[in-house]
C-alpha cells in the first residue's frame, strides 16, 4: 500500500525542490484530490448499468467508460480544482505552478485508486485460487497515476483559462476523451490492453501542447 503513494511523494518532492512551489499549496492539493474519490466512488457505486439494448458490447463497453470514468471523474476533479490556492503563486509561473497544483491533486486521487485496484485484484486472485499476474497489476497501477496526472492537469489548464484568458472548453473535452477511451483499453485482458499505454503518451503530449497553447497564444 506504501509503494502505491510512492509516485506521489516523489513528485511532491521534486516540485517542491526543483520548481519551489509551496509544500503547503501541495498538501492542500493532496487533501482535494483524496476528497474528490468519496463522490467519485459514490456516483460510480450507485449509478446504474448503462442499458446495452441496440448496443454491441464493445460499444456499451467505451460508452460505458466514457460517460462512467471519463465524464464523472474529470467533472468532479474539474470542481475540486476550482478550490485549489492560486493566489501569491509564482507571478512569472502563474500557470506552470497552477498546472503543478492540478498534477499533485490528479496524482493523489491516482495512488488511492492504486490502493483500491491492487486490494480488489488480491482478493479476486485469492478466492479464485489464480496466480497473480503482479507486472500487469504494476502497469496498470502506473498508467493509471500518470492517465489521472495529466487530465487533472488538462482539468486544471481549463480552469486556469476560465480566471485568465478566453475559456478553453476544449481542454476538459479532451480530459474526458482520454480518460474514457484509457479506461476502455485498460479492460482487456487480451493485448489490447496495451492500446491504453499509447493513450497515456497521447496525455502526456496533449498536456504539453495545450499549456504551450495558453501560455504563448501568439504560436498557435
Amino acid at each position: 500500500m506504501i509503494l502505491c503513494f510512492v509516485p506521489l511523494i516523489l513528485v511532491v518532492a521534486l516540485f517542491t525542490f526543483a520548481f519551489k512551489l509551496k509544500l503547503l499549496y501541495q498538501l492542500i492539493a493532496v487533501f482535494l484530490g483524496l476528497i474528490a474519490v468519496l463522490p467519485i466512488s459514490f456516483i460510480q457505486y450507485f449509478l446504474p448499468e448503462l442499458p446495452g439494448i441496440g448496443f454491441s458490447p464493445i460499444l456499451h463497453a467505451l460508452l460505458k467508460s466514457l460517460l462512467l470514468y471519463g465524464l464523472i471523474e474529470e467533472l468532479f476533479k474539474t470542481l475540486i480544482l476550482i478550490f485549489l490556492p492560486h493566489k501569491n503563486l509564482t507571478e512569472s509561473h502563474e500557470a506552470r505552478d497552477f498546472l503543478q497544483l492540478a498534477f499533485v491533486a490528479g496524482l493523489a486521487l491516482g495512488c488511492f485508486e492504486s490502493v483500491v485496484y491492487y486490494f480488489d485484484h488480491l482478493q479476486i486472485a485469492n478466492s479464485r485460487g489464480a496466480t497473480l499476474l503482479y507486472g500487469q497489476i504494476a502497469v496498470r497501477i502506473m498508467t493509471s497515476d500518470v492517465i489521472h496526472m495529466t487530465c487533472t492537469g488538462l482539468c486544471g489548464l481549463f480552469i486556469y483559462s476560465c480566471r485568465n484568458t478566453p475559456r478553453h472548453t476544449s481542454f476538459l473535452v479532451v480530459a474526458v476523451l482520454l480518460h474514457g477511451i484509457y479506461d476502455f483499453f485498460a479492460g482487456f485482458a487480451n493485448n489490447l490492453r496495451w492500446f491504453s499505454v499509447a493513450v497515456v503518451l497521447m496525455a502526456i503530449i496533449e498536456c504539453r501542447i495545450k499549456y504551450s497553447a495558453l501560455t504563448n497564444p501568439e504560436k498557435e
